[in-house]
């Protein structure tokens, strides 16, 4: 039964991979297949088609070899058909973001969906106006751009089962200093940060830990499940525990010169924020968290940054 699910899941990829208006080749097939974490040899895809070719409306180019693929004119293909105008922007918008953040393997996991939302913007003559406004919105970045880490599409693959199946994992880690580790955890949470992607892992003496997906040499997803522990994910990262937090709350008050700093005005440090008029410069009070990332943040003020007191508040669990 799990064999014929498989395939079943195999075909419904297939059928999302081929697209309406241009063909796609079975080696193209057998890549973005990979992506996502199907590993097939070319002659059991080529079965594959052949097959759905003759129950759906698919149509094959046979004049080169590889042979190549598309929805017939008039065929629906596999369609989201509550993907309306809206939901196609915000889906294509999201692409433009989540191109600069996510290895290119595990975007292609999401292709035909881009390919739905972009026939619905650009080659829908009744929805120019969507293809316009894709010309009118764009997501700047707020600091240095970095490619993204590589993941292995397999690792990827068996992190989420284990993580929608609350199972444990077993890994086996090289920390970025090249020291090795192969440990049993639970998987929590996954979490994108940057350019990079971090599996947050308890281990069995407890503690909570983050291991970036691209430093996992190896992942097996054990047969055995857990109860997952009382992990509220959003309080997690609202804590900062991605910021390198020392783990504690401070009250920070400091000047910095108007023309450098006067976007905090607008864009507050925290929900508490005080801001006092003193010339050319501002002073700022804000209850924060204390970490690498805040000074890293203050750093970049230089000499236009004057610390005038850190008070401490409490500890952070």
């Amino acid at each position: 039964m799990a064999k014929e699910s498989n395939s079943l899941y195999l075909q419904l990829e297939i059928l999302r991979l081929i697209p309406k208006r241009s063909y796609i080749s079975t080696h193209e097939i057998q890549q973005k297949l990979e992506d996502i974490g199907f590993f097939r040899d070319i002659r059991s895809i080529q079965r594959q088609l052949k097959s759905l070719s003759e129950q759906f409306d698919i149509e094959c180019n046979t004049l080169s070899k590889p042979y190549s693929y598309r929805w017939k004119e008039n065929a629906k293909g596999l369609d989201l058909p509550i993907l309306n105008e809206q939901q196609s922007l915000v889906l294509m918008l999201a692409k433009q973001y989540l191109k600069g953040i996510l290895p290119a393997n595990i975007l292609n996991s999401m292709e035909s969906f881009f390919k739905q939302a972009e026939y619905n913007l650009v080659y829908d003559t009744n929805k120019k106006s969507g293809s316009e406004w894709l010309n009118k919105v764009a997501i700047a970045p707020t600091s240095q751009p970095l490619l993204p880490a590589k993941i292995e599409p397999d690792i990827f693959a068996q992190i989420s089962t284990a993580l929608y199946q609350n199972r444990f994992l077993q890994v086996h880690y090289r920390s970025i200093h090249g020291k090795e580790h192969k440990a049993q955890v639970k998987p929590l949470a996954l979490v994108q940060q940057g350019p990079s992607s971090y599996l947050v892992a308890q281990y069995e003496h407890g503690d909570i830990l983050h291991l970036a997906l691209h430093r996992l040499l190896e992942v097996t997803v054990s047969t055995m499940q857990f109860d997952r522990p009382d992990f509220n994910l959003k309080a997690y990262v609202e804590s900062q525990k991605f910021g390198f937090s020392y783990g504690r709350k401070i009250r920070l008050t400091f000047r910095v010169d108007k023309a450098i700093g006067g976007f905090l005005t607008e864009t507050p440090l925290s929900v508490d924020q005080t801001v006092k008029d003193c010339g050319s410069e501002y002073e700022i009070s804000a209850t924060v968290i204390e970490s690498e990332m805040l000074n890293w943040w203050i750093a970049h003020f230089g000499e236009n940054y004057q610390e005038i007191e850190r008070v401490y508040l409490e500890e952070i669990s």
